[in-house]
């Protein structure tokens, strides 16, 4: 295949330095590919959206510099924005909340009817024209959930419907780039879900067909029989687990290959993903240039990892992300990340607590726990798998610890289940300095915050139990007590969750 590329996503918190951009350059090319995105969204200091630079951004300055680092032996550096769906950067921002289709919980999108909105993507586009020079830029349009929900919008889509507010917007965007000297890309999920949009984009258009959760063999047929070049592009299954899902990964990896030579595509672009609440880009890098050698080489899947980053590197991974998934159904594939969701993403450390309280306090979580201990013998103390290892065993640990402190306290003997909770907030900060590493390194800083109100609602509930009358014979239900809404006294707590 002609193109092998993957990409990094620089969105979701991350804040890259120069110095290790061009390390994962220069390592990208050593691996064989040919060809590196990144995905910038919110996180680039648009000159036309200066209210939206965040502390620690990639610069036009930055970004110039990598691109002229990389014209002599590559690889490509394309640059991938989105400018319609996955705007929640740009519109939780002060001074773009007007950009808004509608209000919604995650990923927010940009209206698409205004000619405002429209202006305002084109300056994103420009922007990146001028400080870029592949031929390619991608331009998004991924998971457009909110299309037709606005008050213009949806008088439009009465009529031309949903495909075309899609149509309407995103084929002259690409006409606008290809009259700029430039070639247009595009997510394909929403050319399938809206076919009939795909008559409205240019053929010169490159679609980049995702299918992390089957092949890509029908999808891409569809989008060549519509005269599109085609990239096919599995991922790096981290977003969707403790770590990542390994053997899931190395076969998405390996079909989508398999059809994008059968297909006559360009080639495959690996993606990677939401390298943040307590997931680093560190953990991962070798096996995202084990995927370029195999990719570019052929190489078997072990040898590459072993290739890539150490053979006690390759033993490990195949712990976190085959064996310890395999130990508990709470963090087996197709669970959707249950415990970085539950421990870290809903702010509620408890809640991993009321949802694997079962198997982490029982068998499951001793073999977890064996399992790790057994993925760190031979790897480095300073090697970045430490990390998800200790965020596991941390887990385990947590759940058990307050599970003594509800069986104390179903007991009623609420000094034993205070002194309980008392240790847990200290457990929770012990891997404070390896997050600070982790955002000093061009990580998440946000999951630094985020580990603070983790540790912060273990001293709430802490104080709430030393707060409760001792030798009352009515106490609120434990599940009642860590809720947000609890309210002491409040001995019908309809606004809690708590059983």
């Amino acid at each position: 295949m002609d193109f092998i590329g993957w990409s990094i996503d620089i969105a979701r918190e991350q804040s890259p330095s120069e110095a290790w951009l061009s390390e994962v350059l220069t390592r990208s090319r050593e691996a064989g590919y040919n060809a590196v995105g990144l995905y910038l969204e919110h996180r680039f200091a648009y000159p036309s959206a200066p209210w939206a630079a965040g502390e620690g951004c990639l610069t036009p300055q930055v970004a110039r510099r990598l691109v002229d680092g990389c014209k002599d032996a590559g690889p490509r550096i394309i640059p991938f924005l989105n400018t319609l769906g996955h705007m929640e950067g740009f519109i939780r921002s002060q001074g773009g909340q007007w950009l808004a289709e509608g209000d919604a919980v995650g990923s927010l999108q940009m209206c698409p009817s205004r000619e405002a909105c429209i202006d305002f993507a084109r300056g994103l586009v420009a922007d990146i024209l001028e400080v870029f020079d592949d031929e390619w830029v991608h331009l998004g349009g991924d998971e457009t959930k909110q299309l037709g929900e606005c008050p213009q919008c949806s008088e439009r889509a009465k009529t031309i419907g949903k495909a075309g507010i899609y149509a309407e917007y995103f084929g002259p965007l690409c006409r606008w780039v290809l009259d700029r000297g430039r070639r247009p890309c595009l997510w394909g999920d929403m050319l399938l879900n809206h076919p009939q949009a795909m008559d409205a984009i240019p053929r010169e258009t490159v679609i980049f067909d995702w299918q992390y959760e089957s092949r890509p063999a029908e999808s891409t047929k569809t989008l060549r029989e519509h005269g599109f070049e085609v990239i096919c592009c599995p991922s790096i299954q981290t977003y969707n687990s403790g770590w990542c899902f390994l053997d899931a990964t190395q076969q998405n990896i390996d079909e989508h290959a398999e059809d994008a030579d059968a297909c006559d595509t360009l080639g495959v672009m690996v993606t990677t993903w939401e390298q943040c609440f307590f997931s680093h880009y560190g953990s991962i890098l070798p096996l995202v240039m084990a995927a370029g050698r195999r990719l570019s080489g052929g190489m078997g899947w072990k040898a590459a990892l072993e290739a890539s980053g150490g053979p006690a590197y390759a033993r490990a991974a195949d712990s976190l992300g085959n064996r310890i998934p395999a130990a508990s159904a709470f963090l087996a594939p197709d669970t959707w990340r249950q415990l970085r969701d539950r421990f870290v993403m809903r702010q509620d450390p408890f809640e991993l607590w009321r949802d694997w309280r079962g198997e982490a306090c029982g068998s499951a979580g001793d073999e977890i726990d064996r399992l790790c201990l057994e993925a760190r013998n031979g790897l480095a103390d300073d090697s970045e798998l430490q990390f998800p290892i200790a965020l596991h065993r941390l887990a385990v640990t947590w759940v058990r610890l307050v599970e003594l402190a509800y069986r104390a306290y179903v007991r009623h003997d609420l000094a034993a289940a205070a002194s309980q909770l008392d240790k847990a907030s200290p457990l929770l900060l012990a891997i404070r300095p390896e997050l600070e590493r982790i955002a000093a390194a061009g990580g998440s800083q946000a999951d630094v915050s985020r580990l603070d109100l983790l540790a912060e609602k273990a001293r709430i509930v802490a104080d709430r139990v030393r707060a409760l009358p001792k030798g009352a014979a009515q106490l609120p239900a434990f599940e009642t007590l860590i809720d947000d809404a609890y309210v002491p006294c409040d001995q019908m707590a309809w606004r809690t969750g708590g059983a």
